[in-house]
């Protein structure tokens, strides 16, 4: 069981404190109150049905009656509590967001009158059609599918390392994507992944998943290697090395007409894994879908590390560590950021901060906080360059079990001369109920029980015109033993 379907179950059993509400006492339904088919259904079947079904990770089913008339009482707490659905951003501090799925008060007080009135059925008449959700790819068969080059096998028991795999991309030339999905064969064992687009060292090969150094021997796939890749006019571009991530509820992308995402031609993917035993031995070979760009794609969409400046703007990026400036960076041994101070133990209010200059013209689309389980909180503002402040995103309560991306209703411009910021805070006191051990000191690294500052945008920056700039001289093959 994955880590957030193992809280999703224990938040609906635990917030049942009495035996589910048992059919037989069911009351009849007050005189124009709320019923099951008339008024909560359609609520449920919106913003739950897509996870609350059978074979999905939602550990009950909410479209029926009978399945969902025991779970009234833990429905009505962790939706007035808001911890469910699943979504950190405080819609009052925010701007709005396409992908919201949070209910509205008119919503919630709908299914508290339902609760309070016995959970009635209603007309059999008013129940709307149960919708129906795609199966497979979301978006029907991807033009082109990379499989993860070998199929792994994950123990029955014990933490799982991060893994590393490798594969060539054999276009010819770059590929624009207007659509990503990456799809584990397994769901259960798939704690979380992402596919990013690298160089390999020069000497070193690619074999059968594995990378060989330049003597010929086999790279442990718990080492990372590789460097971000290059794109477009062949010079580094920041953001460009990121396809997508998977985590539970999240693990497609679309983007909308003009924009794309570059897969380019004569790189490799690298697969990171990082899988989640289950009591018995599993096995896993995930997939990644790609949807081609129709017609002219006119930006490139980039990801964007909050204290990082926009590339090619100049500019220098800052970060700060309880309001001192710090090196974010990794070191290649380790994979850890060695001059970032750690957070002491028992530290329940630790800020990270990152402030990214703007100094051309850029447009957001999405945002993406990433802490593991001693972050607390992530707000995203922007200063303009008159010093008018505006909110961008503020998710009061991050919960790592949901590493949600939040996409703008309306993208958003921001000219040259503004400043991004960005700050999280951190608890590794005994007051966070997922802190694994509040008396020892948390180093920053890509472990769950290490700490991360990644908090990403999604962008396009408005000057770089896909079709005003030189095409892309030709590459050489990726290099394959």
């Amino acid at each position: 069981m994955t880590r957030a379907l193992a809280a999703l179950a224990g938040s609906f059993v635990l917030a049942c404190t009495t035996a589910p509400m048992a059919f037989a006492q069911t009351a009849p339904p007050a005189a124009g109150g709320p019923t099951f088919t008339k008024d909560v259904a359609p609520i449920l079947f919106r913003h739950c049905a897509s996870c609350h079904r059978p074979g999905e990770i939602g550990p009950m089913s909410f479209l029926t009656y009978e399945s969902t008339r025991p779970w009234a009482r833990a429905i009505q707490q962790k939706t007035v509590s808001r911890e469910m659905p699943p979504w950190g951003a405080d819609p009052a501090h925010s701007m709005k967001m396409r992908n919201d799925r949070s209910l509205s008060q008119q919503e919630l007080d709908t299914i508290v009158a339902w609760v309070k009135a016995g959970a009635p059925r209603g007309d059999t008449a008013d129940m709307p059609p149960v919708p129906t959700f795609a199966t497979g790819w979301q978006l029907g068969e991807p033009d082109y599918v990379f499989e993860m080059p070998l199929e792994w096998t994950i123990k029955a028991e014990g933490a799982e390392a991060y893994l590393y795999f490798y594969q060539p991309i054999p276009f010819t030339e770059d590929k624009m994507a207007r659509a990503i999905e990456i799809r584990p064969s397994n769901f259960a064992v798939v704690h979380h992944s992402g596919a990013y687009v690298v160089d390999i060292p020069d000497g070193y090969t690619v074999k059968d998943g594995y990378l060989y150094d330049d003597k010929g021997q086999q790279v442990p796939p718990t080492e990372p290697m590789g460097k971000k890749a290059s794109s477009g006019d062949d010079a580094p571009l920041a953001g460009a090395d990121k396809l997508i991530s998977y985590v539970p509820g999240r693990g497609i992308e679309e983007h909308p007409d003009g924009f794309a995402k570059r897969i380019p031609a004569g790189k490799y993917i690298r697969w990171v894994m990082h899988y989640n035993p289950t009591g018995t031995e599993q096995t896993d070979r995930s997939r990644l879908g790609i949807w081609f760009a129709r017609g002219t794609v006119t930006h490139e969409v980039l990801n964007l590390q909050a204290g990082d400046p926009v590339p090619g703007s100049g500019g220098k990026g800052l970060y700060f560590a309880q309001g001192k400036e710090v090196l974010y960076e990794s070191d290649d041994t380790t994979g850890r950021r060695g001059k970032t101070p750690t957070i002491p133990p028992y530290e329940g209010n630790f800020k990270m901060m990152g402030v990214t200059p703007v100094n051309e013209p850029i447009t957001l689309y999405a945002l993406t906080p990433h802490m593991h389980l001693r972050g607390k909180s992530m707000k995203w503002w922007v200063v303009y360059p008159d010093g008018r402040e505006e909110t961008i995103l503020d998710v009061p309560n991050y919960d790592f079990n949901w590493q949600t991306q939040y996409e703008l209703e309306q993208p958003l411009k921001v000219p040259a001369g503004s400043k991004i910021i960005n700050v999280a805070i951190y608890d590794n006191s005994v007051k966070n109920k997922w802190n694994p051990a509040p008396h020892l000191p948390v180093y920053w690294s890509e472990q769950s029980w290490d700490e991360m500052y990644q908090p990403t945008t999604q962008f396009s920056v408005d000057s770089r015109d896909l079709t005003k700039m030189p095409k892309k001289s030709t590459t050489s093959e990726p290099r394959q033993r």
